[in-house]
């Protein structure tokens, strides 16, 4: 266990830092900028966390098949309802007060319920140091990559609330992991129960799949089924209709968030004017076909774990390509993936262009950049920048897969990792 954390120690403190500078943001925010509008009269807590918080409740309160039926606007899988649950009784039992259906000033319930979803979200900083050290990443990379990757993922868990991308993601890395040391029961698993929590990262599985080969799809297909199958199986056979409309037409509101290219196309399932919502569901199949078809060319790159991560990377930016109205933590999946893949390079200068790309559109995002062409034109730049960084020439100097022992830096017998050719 000592050896285990020292290995883990950045991002222990990566956490560390998160959980206080975090929830200071949030309770201090609006104390802390001159002549603010609402100077001292609420907290700066995440909006969208708490319709999801809301969901959780009908499971503690024995009512799982109401999830989508609730009004809370809940459209991923409900894998992350189970782990807010606990939390949820203990401040519904202790009066804590929260933001839904109304925006409270001080919702009490987020001095509980905000460390916790910050805890839950840091696992994706676990994970890329895992992968990382998995690589064969330098301990001097790894500390890089652990400050950009704590920094881009304020993004998701402080500011907009939405710790079921950063679980989902950090269990989809592991299993990632799991896959590369050839355990593939264990990462079966733990990828099916990162879809559970969202299905986002079933983008990654045909890489995934391309990984193991032939022999090992039915296997993978199965335990990635399993988890999402007992989460779905009580909303579908008691709201069947409103379950379906969640997670197949996936609403989202362009005149709200960000307009794409392909928000035109993109058919119109409720609302008008300003709550027009328009269904996500349809561009996201386009992205899950396009990565099957990456998943057909990441088979040539099977004995190059590099480029397998890299391939993760791309899997997952297919998403953002393809999306009819984006969000800005949309981005964060693809940067989370592709500064690993940037460090795995051996080469600074990668990297550094992946971090400053990544930090710079991770902060543009939350603007509105004088409108939706800048917006989405930016930060799929920003994104092309840091796969590009991450990008290597299969069987070169960067690409190759011969096991060299890395030290952790802990004292200990260096392991031996697959990695770079030096």
């Amino acid at each position: 266990m000592t050896r285990a954390l020292r290995r883990r120690r950045w991002p222990i403190l990566a956490t560390v830092v998160t959980l206080v500078a975090g929830m200071g943001y949030t309770l201090l925010h609006t104390l802390t900028v001159p002549g603010h509008l609402y100077r001292d009269t609420f907290w700066t807590v995440p909006s969208d966390l708490w319709g999801t918080y809301r969901s959780a409740h009908f499971i503690g309160w024995g009512a799982f098949g109401s999830v989508y039926s609730a009004g809370t606007s809940l459209v991923s899988f409900p894998g992350m309802l189970l782990l807010l649950t606990p939390v949820a009784m203990l401040t519904g039992a202790l009066g804590l007060t929260e933001s839904f259906p109304r925006a409270l000033p001080h919702p009490t319930a987020w001095l509980v319920l905000g460390p916790y979803e910050i805890l839950l979200s840091s696992v994706a900083l676990f994970a890329a140091d895992a992968l990382a050290e998995r690589l064969g990443v330098s301990p001097r990379r790894r500390v890089a990559l652990c400050v950009v990757e704590t920094i881009v993922l304020w993004n998701v868990d402080v500011v907009w609330g939405h710790p079921e991308d950063a679980v989902a993601v950090g269990l989809a890395i592991y299993a990632l992991v799991l896959a590369l040391d050839d355990r593939w029961s264990g990462a079966g698993w733990l990828f099916g129960a990162a879809v559970a929590t969202q299905p986002l990262v079933l983008l990654m599985l045909p890489v995934v799949m391309a990984l193991g080969g032939r022999s090992r799809v039915a296997g993978l297909l199965f335990r990635g089924a399993v988890p999402s199958a007992l989460v779905l199986a009580l909303p579908l056979a008691a709201s069947f209709h409103t379950t379906v409309h969640a997670i197949v037409d996936q609403p989202n509101f362009p005149h709200i968030d960000h307009v794409t290219p392909w928000t035109t196309f993109a058919p119109v399932v409720g609302g008008s004017g300003h709550d027009l919502a328009v269904a996500g569901g349809p561009g996201r199949v386009v992205a899950l076909v396009l990565a099957l078809g990456l998943g057909v060319i990441a088979t040539r790159w099977r004995h190059d774990p590099q480029r397998i991560v890299w391939a993760a990377g791309l899997a997952l930016a297919l998403r953002c390509f393809t999306e009819s109205v984006m969000d800005p933590y949309y981005l964060w999946p693809v940067l989370a993936v592709g500064l690993v893949a940037a460090a795995a390079t051996r080469a600074w200068p990668r990297l550094l262009v992946a971090s400053v790309a990544a930090v710079a559109i991770t902060i543009a995002g939350d603007y509105w950049l004088g409108g939706w062409v800048a917006w989405w034109t930016i930060t799929t730049a920003g994104l092309v920048a840091v796969l590009l960084a991450g990008f290597s020439r299969p069987g070169g100097p960067e690409g190759s897969s011969s096991p060299v022992p890395v030290s952790d830096t802990t004292g200990e017998t260096p392991v031996s990792l697959v990695a770079s050719a030096p």
